[in-house]
């Protein structure tokens, strides 16, 4: 900030001369003189420090003098690339602000809903939040480590895990993955050493349907997908058997292959979405089923429409969402498909990222911001925005 130098001139003037000093002159020798000279010299700073105060005290306080501080960034960028073989850490504390940071829209990376009134958010600049009443309020919690590329998934208010990857190798044929576990809503979260998992193939789609139980996808161009699978929270993992082509499509190296989404649990059936070629240069969309725990997958079911991606409601009804509309619903597993009326085609998700908590409660992406559903689909609202206040 610029000060006017003859304000600070006149003022320092006036105290010059409230300096008293003798009527006669000293002479050098006088023992008096080193004394009052010190004296004088002492008063001058006291009253020039006084005076320079009071100026720029005065300066403050004019209107439109601003007083700035930093301003704290609480951006999550990697330090390293996470690694799969790196040794477990001890459990690390972590620490947030109580306050929200303002996010700038579309940030939306990915939600977690474990039941109709808990919600879990993952945006993009790298921030965790949480809410208990369906998104009408949102807290801001800790992170586990600077990470990218990351996943959540959560099985309830308190635990769950993030997953992180490193930068693909070229066309997917390798690529190394962290996971954190956390059972008290991040305040510590443990390093584990995920076990099993192969570095070939990108990885993705973290997905935990109990505090056991949970599935990594696994795929490349090159290569049939796979779906990892652990039993122990995430300590050890199997690769299930490799996706089997749908019925009158043969998927090629090189060529369009499949793609699983994140698998879903229902009771002792577990379902998952797969995107993939369909008949001739068509696109399709498929679902797969598993009754051992995710060890095999079979197909069970192909969408009525391609252009759109599946959100799965429960174990026989699932949402088509076709964008822009009308949507596709079936109520019996896929055997038949009829046309289902839902707002939420009237704005395209960025990235799509549909999550149902239940047959009535859902969450979505959308530009984004967060919508959320009490009618299994039908009607759409959006709900207040994490790091928005």
């Amino acid at each position: 900030m610029a000060y006017d130098d003859r304000e600070l001139r006149r003022r320092l003037h006036q105290a010059a001369e409230v300096i008293v000093v003798p009527d006669r002159p000293l002479r050098r020798r006088s023992r008096a003189f080193p004394i009052l000279a010190g004296a004088a010299a002492t008063a001058l700073v006291l009253v020039v420090a006084v005076a320079v105060g009071q100026y720029l005290g005065g300066r403050r306080d004019q209107p439109g003098a601003v007083a700035t501080s930093p301003t704290p960034t609480a951006s999550l960028s990697p330090s390293a690339t996470p690694s799969a073989t790196s040794t477990a850490s001890p459990t690390a504390t972590a620490t947030s602000s109580a306050k929200s940071p303002s996010i700038s829209l579309p940030t939306m990376a990915q939600i977690s809903a474990p039941s109709g009134d808990v919600v879990w958010a993952l945006v993009a600049q790298g921030y965790l939040f949480r809410s208990m009443d369906r998104g009408a309020s949102w807290e801001l919690r800790p992170l586990p480590a600077p990470v990218v590329n990351a996943e959540i998934a959560f099985v309830n208010e308190r635990e769950g895990w993030i997953s992180a990857v490193g930068s693909p190798a070229t066309q997917c044929q390798s690529q190394s993955i962290a996971l954190w576990h956390t059972a008290d809503a991040g305040a510590n979260w443990d390093r584990l050493t995920p076990t099993g998992i192969a570095d070939a193939q990108c990885k993705g789609q973290l997905s935990f349907v109990d505090a056991n139980h949970g599935f990594v996808v696994a795929a490349a161009p090159q290569q049939k997908p796979v779906i990892y699978r652990t039993a122990d929270g995430g300590r050890t993992w199997s690769a299930s058997r490799p996706l089997a082509d749908p019925p009158g499509v043969t998927t090629t190296p090189g060529g369009p292959n499949l793609q699983p989404g994140r698998v879903r649990g229902f009771g002792s059936v577990l379902l998952v979405p797969v995107a993939g070629p369909g008949a001739g240069a068509s696109a399709a969309q498929y679902v797969y089923r598993s009754t051992d725990a995710g060890a095999s997958w079979s197909y069970a079911a192909t969408a009525a429409n391609a252009d759109g991606f599946l959100a799965l409601v429960t174990d026989t009804r699932w949402l088509l969402i076709v964008l822009p509309g009308p949507s596709q619903e079936t109520t019996d597993g896929g055997k038949t498909w009829h046309a289902y009326q839902s707002d939420y085609s009237q704005a395209a998700p960025i990235p799509p990222d549909v999550v149902f908590a239940d047959a009535s409660v859902g969450y979505a992406t959308v530009r984004g911001s967060i919508q959320r559903t009490l009618d299994g689909g039908a009607h759409w609202t959006s709900i207040k925005t994490p790091g928005t206040g």
